[in-house]
């Protein structure tokens, strides 16, 4: 059983054809599990509930923070997604609530250009001045380019490595506004903070699971266990499986209906929402949060 994205979803292909043209019974199964939400064909997968949920938070937390200076600032804040905005778009969750949300938000599924974003703070800086914007890791220029792209260097997976965004946005602030601007960039905070949870994202990721074992022991092999979410007035999920070969390799972006013009639609914080949904409760010694130890 491999749990993991679209690189892990790769490797559960690849064994089960080595095993395959080896003769040799091996039952592989892949279990999606990532907070970029990118695996295609599954409705959503486990752990971007929670990561979701977090930003959500964390973003409501900054723009609080924020909201009590009477001096011009623009904060730059950096999400994770490499080709995918998902969690990006987690970040304007409030909105569903009528709470502040970013002014600005910058997704990899739409071309970015630095004059235009320059434009777009001056005019949210002449209407308050407090400007806070959130953008994924990955967006990118309309030639492809990666804002962050860190020269021509590239992970052990053959991806692009990326040095920060906002890092680069919040000096292009400096250099063409001349005001104060910070960039936050929450890198592994996205994907470890234990501490919020959402109880909908663990349970159904306890199920996935255990669905996955099931489909191995009744003979299934070289697939993937994915989210089907079932068409009525709330939310429900069933589990059912695809071969792992039509998902590996695989990116699902956002669709071009969920987006506009300058943001998102509220259909798409409407098919996030119900993943954010409930709380674990967190055990505590010494004032800590105790967490699973692994030796």
């Amino acid at each position: 059983f491999y749990i993991g994205g679209n690189d892990s979803m790769d490797t559960v292909a690849k064994l089960s054809a080595y095993f395959r043209s080896m003769d040799y019974p091996v039952t592989i199964m892949g279990i999606p599990k990532t907070i970029d939400n990118d695996l295609v064909i599954t409705d959503h997968t486990p752990g971007f509930g929670s990561a979701a949920k977090y930003l959500a938070t964390i973003t409501q937390e900054i723009l609080r923070d924020c909201a009590v200076y009477a001096q011009k600032a623009v904060t730059i804040v950096e999400i994770m997604g490499r080709d995918a905005g998902w969690l990006t778009a987690a970040s304007m969750l409030g909105r569903l609530s009528g709470r502040p949300v970013p002014e600005l938000i910058y997704l990899p599924e739409q071309g970015f250009s630095n004059e235009e974003f320059i434009d777009s703070v001056r005019r949210e800086l002449a209407i308050k001045p407090n400007v806070v914007v959130a953008v994924s890791e990955g967006i990118r220029y309309p030639d492809g380019a990666y804002v962050g792209a860190r020269s021509d260097e590239v992970d052990q997976f053959g991806h692009t490595h990326l040095a920060g965004a906002s890092n680069i946005l919040r000096q292009l602030v400096r250099d063409e506004i001349g005001c104060k601007a910070r960039s936050v960039e929450l890198n592994i905070l996205q994907r470890s903070a234990a501490h919020l949870t959402s109880r909908v994202d663990i349970t159904e990721s306890y199920h996935i699971g255990f669905d996955a074992v099931k489909m191995a022991l009744s003979g299934e092999n070289a697939r993937m266990a994915v989210f089907s979410r079932k068409d009525v007035d709330w939310y429900q999920v069933e589990t059912t499986s695809v071969p792992v070969h039509e998902v590996a390799n695989k990116i699902k972006q956002v669709p071009k209906e969920f987006l506009t013009e300058d943001g998102i639609h509220d259909d798409l914080l409407r098919y996030i929402r119900p993943l954010t949904l409930g709380e674990v409760k967190t055990p505590y010694e010494n004032g800590m949060p105790k967490h699973f130890i692994f030796a």
